[in-house]
C-alpha cells in the first residue's frame, strides 16, 4: 500500500500530481538567450490584457511586454470601469511582480508562532504538511475549520465557496477595512436595494461630495475621476459644480469649485440641512416623499446645523438652491463619513438628496447596475462570485471570539488585507490566532498576519495568475477576466489551484464539488476555454456588453427619516480635545503598498511627504497646543499612542486631527518596517469598525527622523496670508 509521500510523487495519479505536475521547476542557473522566452520577438512588443489587483476597484489593464519580462503597465482602453486610466498604485504592480522579497518557495515555520522564522521547504512536503491537518480536522471536526481571506469575487470565490461548504464548515470570513457596510445598509433603506449604485458624475451638472475622496482612494477611484473629468470637460456649454462637505482638504475637496469644512461625523446632518431647504422651500421634484418627510426634516434647519457642523447657514441655502436649479444633480457618500459608529444614517441621509432631486435611475443621476446576468447560471451560488462589499467585521469579531474559545482547529488565511495590521490591536486578533492549533496561510509576502501562520505557501500575482473578476462599480454586468503575462516568476501555486487539489485527494462530496482538473480548468469550463469565446474574451480583457443594465429601486423612498444612531466617541474632551480622523492613504490605502518603494517615495498630493506617517492639524489649533509645523508628538488616544510629525493643513476643520492609514508595519519588509507608527493602533475595539471614532492629545515629542517633504509647505504663499 501506497504511503502518502509514494502517492503525491506518481505523476498524474493524484489531483496534485495532476495539477503540479506539468509544472517546470525554477531554473537555478542563467539560461543563454539563445533559448529566448516564449513569444519573444527581438526588437517587438507584445501587449496582454489583464486585471488590476492592487485594490478592490478591479480596473483593466494591459502589461507591455518584451524579451519576456512584463515593462510596463497601463489602463485597458475597452475597460468600462477605468476607461484606458490606470492609478499608482496600478501602474506598482510591476514592482510587486519583481519585489527581491517575494516569497519564492513553501515556508515552514522554524522558530516560535508570530518570530517570523521560516525555513523554504519543497511542495512535495508543504502539501503533505497540509493535507495532514485537513484529513484529520475533515475526519474528526469538520466544522472547526476557518476561512479568512479578503473578499473573493468571481470563480475564485466559487472555489473557496463550495471547498468550505462541501469541507462541512460555515466558518469563511471575509475583511475588507474599507468595507460599504453603511453604504449597504442605507440603500437598502432608502431605495430598497442592498447593493452599490453607480453615481453618474459624467453626466452631471451638479456634485455633491459629503466626505467623498472619489478622486484618490474610494469606492473606485480612476473610474470616478475619468467621469468627474467628463463632467468638467466633456459638455461645450455645460461645466458641472463641484461642492465638498468634510473635515479635511483633500486631494479631492482641492479640485472643488467650493470647499465647506464641517467636523467628523456631521456629514449626514449637512446633507439634512439641504433636504430641509428644499422641502421647506418646495424645491423637490419628489413631492410624495417631500410630505413624508417634512415634519422630520424640522430640527435640521439651517441655523441648527451650523451650530452641530460649522457649515455657515447662509452656505446650506444656497447650496441647496444651486443643486435643485442645477439638474440632473447627484450626492455622493465617501469614506469619511461611512465609517462612522452612525455610517448608515449619514448615508441615508445623502441618498435622500437623490431622492428629494428625482435623479433616481436617471442620467446624471443614481442607478443600480444589474450584476445578477454575469453569473446567472449559478443561481444561488452567485453570490459567491459577486459578494456585497461588505467588510464582514461582524463575522472577524465572532471568529476571534472562537478562535479564544478553541473553537477552530485549523485556519486558512489568504489575502492582502492583513488584519493583525488593520484591526484595532485591543481586539487580540494576533493573541487570538495563537490559540489556533494549525495555520497555513497563501501569500506573496510575509506580513504581521502571515508571519504567524506555521506553514506559508506562496502565490502567484495578479500578473501570474488566472482568474476572473466583477467591478463593485463602473460597468454593467461587465467581468474581466485575469491571465497570466509572464510566465511565473517563482515556484508559486494559486490557492483556488491548492484547494482544488485538495479536494480530489480529499474525495467524496468534496471532489464532486470541485470537479476541475485546475482552476484554469474551473475558467475554460465557465468561459468556452481555448478556441471559444474565452479566447476572443482575453484578447479584450474580459466580456463587456454593449448595453447598460440596470435593476430598479425597490421603492422610491423611505418613509421615515433616517434616524441617527448615535455616535459614540472615545474619549473625555477635556483629555482628549482632539477628534482624529482617519482616511486612506493615497498610495498605500489600507498599508499593502508600503512594500513597494514607487509608493512610499510618492509625494501626498496634500502635505507632499513622503515616507512617513503624520498627523494634519489647523494652523490656529496647533498654535494653541504650541506646536509647529514639522514638530514630533505623541498621538494618545484612550486605546493607545503613536508618534508622527505635525503637519499643517490650513482647510481642515479646528479641532481635528486627521492621518493618513498605512504606515507603521513592524513584519512588512525593509521598504516597510519602521516607518513611523500605525495608526489603526488608536482604534478602540468596538462593535462596529469605526475610523472616526475616538478623540486624541497631541504632546510634543523629540523624534529621531524629521518629515521629509517634495516642497515647502507654504510654497510661493505664507499660511498667515490666509487666515
Amino acid at each position: 500500500m501506497l504511503d502518502r509521500r509514494q502517492f503525491l510523487k506518481l505523476g498524474g495519479a493524484t489531483a496534485f500530481a495532476t495539477l503540479f505536475g506539468g509544472c517546470d521547476k525554477v531554473q537555478k542557473k542563467l539560461i543563454p538567450f539563445v533559448i529566448p522566452p516564449e513569444n519573444y520577438v527581438l526588437g517587438e512588443a507584445l501587449w496582454y490584457a489583464s486585471v488590476c489587483g492592487q485594490c478592490p476597484a478591479g480596473c483593466g489593464v494591459v502589461v507591455r511586454m518584451s524579451e519576456g519580462r512584463a515593462k510596463k503597465i497601463e489602463g485597458n482602453p475597452l475597460h468600462p470601469v477605468n476607461r484606458g486610466k490606470l492609478c499608482a498604485r496600478g501602474q506598482a504592480a510591476l514592482q510587486a511582480l519583481y519585489h527581491p522579497e517575494r516569497l519564492s518557495r513553501p515556508m515552514k515555520l522554524s522558530g516560535a508562532r508570530g518570530s517570523g522564522t521560516y525555513a523554504p521547504i519543497s511542495w512535495e512536503e508543504a502539501l503533505s504538511l497540509l493535507m495532514a491537518p485537513l484529513k484529520k480536522v475533515k475526519a474528526e471536526a469538520p466544522a472547526s475549520l476557518l476561512m479568512l481571506t479578503d473578499p473573493i469575487r468571481g470563480h475564485a470565490g466559487l472555489v473557496a465557496g463550495r471547498f468550505m461548504k462541501a469541507f462541512g464548515s460555515k466558518h469563511r470570513v471575509a475583511w475588507d477595512p474599507f468595507g460599504a457596510d453603511a453604504m449597504l445598509s442605507a440603500n437598502a433603506a432608502v431605495h430598497g436595494v442592498r447593493d452599490l449604485p453607480e453615481h453618474d458624475l459624467a453626466n452631471a451638472r451638479y456634485l455633491l461630495s459629503f466626505s467623498g475622496d472619489f478622486l484618490e482612494t474610494g469606492i473606485s477611484p480612476v473610474h470616478y475621476a475619468g467621469a468627474y473629468g467628463r463632467m468638467r470637460g466633456d459638455r461645450e456649454t455645460i461645466r458641472g459644480k463641484f461642492v465638498h462637505f468634510g473635515p479635511r482638504l483633500s486631494m479631492t475637496a482641492a479640485a472643488a469649485d467650493l470647499f465647506l469644512p464641517c467636523a467628523p461625523g456631521t456629514e449626514g446632518i449637512v446633507a439634512l440641512g439641504i433636504a430641509h431647504v428644499m422641502v421647506r422651500d418646495r424645491l423637490t421634484a419628489a413631492s410624495s416623499a417631500a410630505g413624508r418627510l417634512a415634519d422630520d426634516l424640522a430640527a435640521y434647519s439651517p441655523e441648527e446645523v451650523e451650530k452641530k457642523t460649522g457649515v455657515h447657514a447662509h452656505d446650506v441655502v444656497a447650496v441647496a438652491e444651486e443643486f435643485v436649479r442645477n439638474q440632473p444633480g447627484v450626492a455622493i457618500p465617501g469614506t469619511g463619513a461611512a465609517t462612522g459608529p452612525d455610517g448608515a444614517f449619514h448615508c441615508a441621509a445623502v441618498a435622500l438628496l437623490n431622492v428629494l432631486a428625482g435623479n433616481v435611475g436617471k442620467p446624471g443621476g443614481v442607478s443600480f447596475p444589474n450584476r445578477t446576468p454575469a453569473f446567472a447560471k449559478y443561481g444561488a451560488e452567485a453570490s459567491l462570485l459577486a459578494p456585497s462589499p461588505e467588510s464582514g467585521y461582524a463575522g472577524v469579531r465572532e471568529a476571534i471570539g472562537k478562535m479564544r474559545g478553541g473553537a477552530f482547529r485549523m485556519a486558512i488565511l489568504s489575502g492582502a488585507t492583513n488584519p493583525a495590521f488593520t484591526l484595532p490591536p485591543s481586539l487580540g486578533f494576533g493573541e487570538a490566532l495563537s490559540k489556533v492549533p494549525f495555520v497555513v496561510a497563501f501569500a506573496s509576502f510575509l506580513d504581521e498576519t502571515t508571519s504567524r501562520a506555521d506553514l506559508v505557501l506562496p502565490v502567484p500575482t495578479a500578473l501570474e495568475a488566472w482568474g476572473d473578476d466583477i467591478a463593485p462599480v463602473g460597468h454593467s454586468g461587465a467581468v474581466t477576466l485575469c491571465q497570466p503575462v509572464v510566465e511565473p516568476f517563482h515556484d508559486t501555486r494559486s490557492m483556488p489551484d491548492v484547494l482544488i487539489a485538495a479536494a480530489g485527494e480529499l474525495g467524496g462530496g468534496l471532489a464532486k464539488a470541485l470537479p476541475w482538473r485546475s482552476f484554469k480548468d474551473c475558467l475554460d469550463q465557465a468561459y468556452g476555454g481555448p478556441g471559444g469565446g474565452m479566447e476572443t474574451a482575453l484578447q479584450r480583457g474580459g466580456i463587456f456588453g454593449e448595453s447598460s443594465s440596470t435593476q430598479s429601486p425597490g421603492r422610491t423612498a423611505s418613509g421615515v427619516l433616517p434616524k441617527a444612531t448615535g455616535r459614540p466617541i472615545e474619549g473625555d474632551p477635556k483629555t482628549f480635545p482632539l477628534e482624529l480622523h482617519l482616511f486612506p492613504s493615497v498610495t498605500l490605502y489600507d498599508g499593502r503598498g508600503a512594500n513597494l518603494p514607487w509608493l512610499q517615495e510618492m509625494p501626498d498630493p496634500i502635505t507632499t511627504a513622503v515616507w512617513r506617517n503624520w498627523v494634519e492639524v489647523n494652523p490656529k489649533t496647533a498654535a494653541g497646543l504650541g506646536l509647529a509645523d514639522g514638530d514630533g508628538v505623541t498621538v494618545t488616544s484612550p486605546s493607545g499612542k503613536i508618534t508622527a510629525h505635525v503637519a499643517f493643513n490650513p482647510g481642515i476643520a479646528p479641532d481635528v486631527a486627521a492621518m493618513p492609514l498605512g504606515q507603521g508595519h513592524t513584519r512588512y519588509g525593509k521598504t516597510a518596517n519602521g516607518r513611523g507608527e500605525n495608526p489603526f493602533a488608536l482604534l478602540p475595539a468596538g462593535e462596529t469598525y469605526a475610523l472616526q471614532a475616538t478623540r486624541v492629545a497631541l504632546s510634543k515629542t523629540k523624534l529621531p527622523a524629521r518629515l521629509v517633504r517634495f516642497a515647502n509647505p507654504e510654497g510661493q504663499w505664507k499660511i498667515s496670508n490666509l487666515m
